[in-house]
């Protein structure tokens, strides 16, 4: 079968969050941000319930019609969504635990202050709608002049609706310079990119899980104009585009994109674009650098792509793993004509299709650009004897800020040692 056919179209990691506030949150659970202010919302007579004192500025309203909202959506607390919210510049929104908000429309949060989503693994977040479960059902977190973007154990189902031009959404879209912590949780079915990061921002993308993202077009992760930071231990399939870009701009060299990518599972992606702009495992391009290690690159309509338009000078990159299963796709684990080449500890076999079987758990090739929901088979787990473990770099070429895991001396986001945060939470699915 040829895939060919197929054609639907020194980082300082100094946060501005508090993070003796975010602490306090996790131990104490006393999430006060200021006096409870609601405005613009209506008022229903079903109210979030609690055995426990209620933090000051809690929001205890569930049926809310939209407006100006801040304050703390309560744990184990079911909120309906009737209207787009607007978190205001000197306001923040706090989610704490077992929380799940329900949209009924095509309505966004619109973040000019700061949301903290703040879920557990034992009790994570949902935002879901309650129209579809099919991509672009509401308008996820606009987050262009926000302060501060926090998510953790947070579910984000089926966003990316169409904007006052009828133009889909990104999940998550920040184009101001803050901190950006995005962590253990799951994006699925968005209809563009999940996660699209256009500043200078400080990001930590770190364990998550990204689903089948993307129509015709949208990146799974997507940065551009400066963001500098670290993308580590997520699992990314299916996804229309690429499932990691990294990106400057290609007119204004600086400030320069320049991250650490490291210990990704990226499977199935890129087909949905097709070959008018081939979707990558991971998109090196346009004035950007990166390190590029342990990466496990499955079955991608191209694999690894640092481009000739890159900065290639400053861009290091090895110890990455090549699977593919269709003869076309072979000839594009390193693209001709780019820059990329081969390195001495990538597992790469450019002459012979299905070399390198990585042993997932469960994954059944090829890939299927019209499946959006990741089939209950899949399991990117690696068996106890799989050529990706073992195999993974850990030393100072990464170059990584203080304050996020280390790399892994396996290869891919599922690893053996889990300690120091290293390593995908995730069981399969969601």
């Amino acid at each position: 079968m040829n895939i060919n056919t197929i054609t639907p179209k020194k980082i300082n990691m100094k946060p501005t969050f508090d993070q003796t506030f975010l602490k306090c949150i996790k131990t104490a659970g006393l999430l006060a941000a200021g006096a409870f202010i609601f405005s613009g919302c209506s008022k229903s007579s079903s109210s979030a319930s609690s055995g426990v004192v209620l933090p000051a500025n809690a929001i205890t309203t569930t049926t809310i019609s939209g407006g100006n909202i801040k304050g703390v959506m309560l744990t184990d607390s079911t909120y309906t969504v009737n209207g787009t919210l607007t978190v205001l510049p000197t306001d923040t929104l706090i989610i704490q635990p077992g929380a799940k908000i329900n949209l009924t429309g095509d309505y966004a949060f619109l973040i000019q202050g700061t949301i903290a989503s703040l879920g557990t693994q034992a009790k994570p977040i949902t935002f879901n709608s309650t129209v579809a479960q099919q991509p672009g059902q509401w308008g996820g977190f606009q987050c262009d002049s926000a302060k501060s973007v926090t998510f953790y154990w947070t579910k984000v189902l089926w966003a990316g609706g169409p904007d006052a031009g009828g133009q889909p959404t990104q999940t998550i879209a920040v184009k101001s310079p803050i901190p950006v912590d995005i962590e253990d949780c799951w994006f699925v079915g968005g209809q563009d990119n999940a996660i699209g990061v256009f500043s200078t921002s400080n990001v930590k993308i770190l364990r998550n899980s990204l689903y089948g993202n993307g129509t015709g077009d949208g990146d799974a992760i997507d940065f551009h104009a400066g963001v500098t930071g670290v993308v580590a231990y997520n699992v990314l399939w299916g996804g229309a585009g690429s499932a990691i870009k990294v990106y400057t701009s290609n007119t204004v060299q600086n400030p320069q994109t320049n991250v650490a990518v490291y210990n990704n599972t990226c499977v199935d992606n890129g087909f949905r674009r097709g070959s008018g702009e081939p979707g990558r495992g991971i998109l090196v391009d346009e004035f950007s650098q990166a390190r590029v290690y342990n990466n496990l690159l499955v079955n991608n309509y191209w694999e690894l792509d640092i481009t000739t338009n890159s900065d290639y000078q400053h861009t290091t990159y090895n110890n990455n793993y090549f699977y593919v299963t269709v003869d076309s796709l072979r000839q594009r684990m390193y693209p001709a004509g780019e820059i990329g080449t081969p390195q001495s500890n990538d597992i790469i076999d450019l002459n012979t299709t299905g070399a390198n079987d990585p042993k997932f758990v469960g994954y059944t090739p090829p890939p299927d650009p019209t499946v959006r929901i990741i089939p209950t088979s899949f399991d990117f787990h690696l068996q106890s004897g799989s050529k990706a473990l073992g195999m993974g770099y850990t030393g100072p070429a990464l170059n990584l800020p203080a304050g996020v895991p280390g790399a892994s001396s396996d290869i891919g986001a599922y690893v053996t040692d889990t300690t120091g945060g290293k390593g995908n939470r995730h069981d399969k699915g969601y």
